[in-house]
């Protein structure tokens, strides 16, 4: 193991920078004092921050109100367009997402985290705090679960040594035995649950899209733990997250 002198040297400042930014996407906005007392940091820097930015353009503000700025559309297109999977796989989420009327997702793995590519809502979908670019933790999530189970145990060791088994409700996985038979018994049946493990009456299904041996994301479907169960939760539900998936898998080979 590393000694300190061997880690990258970082900047605080601009480490305040991407807090600021990621706060105001989580806040949907918000003043200076909220957006200071959010951050447990001094209004005076939150507020020469956000003057930084707003002089260059990444944010706006209106009536002491501070947004992040139209510049970051063009990044954020960017980085969608750069991905093969986001134009490959947002058609189907989408249909899906009609067909079934619930909430589906396409995510992929990003510094050991689910990440958020594309996300669509059925007409009955229940809201969630994941939108497109979210992370989450892959042990209490179907997506992640179904990646998980296809990285090598060196890479899945070093997910768990760098975020842990964080417990969010009484039925999260918080055992890394149970997570290694957890996900064996998912490859065994090609589909992976998430139930209630995230958030209490929240259940999904997640399958992997796969690229021979080598796991590029995965399709998932969450909605009311009360209404995803029995045969439709069981049975009908993943045989379509697997034909999606096999869609996908099937496209991006023409891609």
């Amino acid at each position: 193991m590393g000694t300190t002198d061997d880690a990258p040297k970082t900047l605080t400042s601009v480490e305040k920078t991407l807090t600021i930014i990621e706060a105001l996407w989580q806040l949907d906005g918000a003043g200076v004092t909220e957006l200071a007392d959010h951050l447990d940091m001094s209004k005076s820097t939150a507020h020469a921050h956000l003057s930084t930015l707003a002089q260059n353009g990444f944010v706006v503000s209106e009536a002491d109100q501070y947004e992040l700025g139209l510049r970051f559309v063009n990044f954020g297109a960017y980085v969608k367009r750069s991905q093969p999977l986001y134009e490959v796989a947002q058609p189907t989420v989408k249909e899906l997402a009609e067909e079934t009327g619930e909430r589906v997702f396409c995510m992929v793995e990003q510094h050991g985290l689910a990440t958020a590519l594309c996300v669509a809502a059925g007409s009955r979908s229940v809201q969630t705090d994941i939108r497109v670019g979210t992370h989450s933790y892959m042990h209490c999530s179907s997506s992640g679960k179904a990646i998980l189970a296809h990285l090598s145990q060196h890479r899945v060791e070093e997910i768990i040594g760098q975020w842990g088994l964080k417990r969010f409700t009484e039925n999260t996985i918080t055992d890394r035995d149970s997570l290694y038979e957890e996900l064996r018994e998912g490859r065994e049946r090609g589909y992976f649950f998430n139930r209630e493990e995230y958030r209490t009456g929240v259940t999904a299904i997640g399958v992997p899209i796969l690229n021979g041996d080598n796991v590029r994301g995965a399709i998932s479907l969450s909605g009311p733990a009360m209404r995803l169960e029995g045969d439709w939760h069981e049975r009908e539900l993943p045989n379509r997250l697997l034909s999606a998936a096999n869609a996908i898998e099937v496209d991006l080979t023409f891609h």
